[in-house]
């Protein structure tokens, strides 16, 4: 971190009357003490930002965005600021929840902008929710990865895409970002129907080390994109992944993946 980029760090962690809060595509973020995510964006300028970028080419006007493990929003208001959609951001870690919300509450995105307070998966009920000792830590999920020191386990309510996107009028759908720690192919399964009515393109992390905590084999997602009738990409090469070898190999270079129904269609978007 330079030192302009270690001011701002430290001014807005710990400075009276400034700290816990910064401007992000216009819009005031809030974040606990010791941040991981706020760090990573005064590192890099824009968190993630060849998935901010992509999302905000693939939205289409007049359509909704479902963010699943939105954390602190940070994927969301790039994606609202465009001016073009709405957003569902769904995050159930007590380690989040407090701050989104209150960014939620004082954007001036708020009528375009709904937050779930609830995991997703496959099925509607409640689940276990692994917390980690990290404050708003990026690595909290349903189960425990290793991958950020264990705090505690608690139960949160449990939703699918299907359930919420048919709750809230069934919207055209034009992008879905997953980031659930592992869990990403269960609400893939919990959303079928959005993905066949809408044909959204499908954003996630796919993590080999999240995986092994699921039991879930990497080849999975080349099944579902299949059985959907999508093409798997990485991203952000975009370069079109047909086989488990394929996949392995772009799964050494990055975790971020695309599903799209019609992967001709990224030609005009660039």
């Amino acid at each position: 971190m330079n030192p302009r980029k270690a001011i701002k760090y430290f001014l807005r962690s710990r400075f009276p009357g400034l700290r816990g809060r910064f401007l992000y595509f216009g819009t005031t973020v809030y974040f606990p003490r010791k941040s991981r995510m706020f760090r990573l964006v005064v590192e890099q300028g824009i968190f993630e930002y060849d998935n901010v970028r992509l999302i905000q080419r693939l939205i289409r006007p007049e359509s909704t965005m479902l963010d699943v493990g939105a954390n602190i929003g940070l994927m969301a208001i790039p994606a609202l600021a465009t001016g073009r959609c709405n957003a569902v951001s769904f995050e159930p870690s007590p380690n989040s929840l407090p701050f989104l919300r209150k960014t939620i509450s004082e954007s001036h995105f708020k009528d375009r902008w709904k937050l779930v307070e609830s995991a997703v998966g496959a099925a509607i009920g409640y689940s276990s929710f692994s917390v980690s000792a990290q404050p708003e830590s990026v690595f909290d999920g349903i189960k425990h990865t290793g991958r950020a020191p264990y705090a505690r386990t608690v139960t949160v309510p449990l939703t699918t895409l299907d359930h919420t996107w048919d709750n809230i009028g069934a919207p055209p759908v034009s992008v879905i970002k997953i980031d659930t720690e592992g869990s990403d192919l269960s609400v893939l399964h919990g959303s079928v129907s959005c993905i066949a009515a809408c044909r959204p393109y499908i954003m996630l992390e796919w993590q080999s080390q999240n995986l092994s905590a699921y039991g879930t084999p990497k080849t999975a997602l080349l099944d579902f994109a299949r059985e959907t009738g999508n093409t798997l990409l990485a991203v952000p090469s975009l370069a079109i992944i047909n086989d488990p070898s394929t996949l392995a190999y772009h799964m050494r270079q990055t975790e971020s993946f695309l599903l799209a129904n019609s992967p001709s269609s990224l030609y005009n978007i660039f």
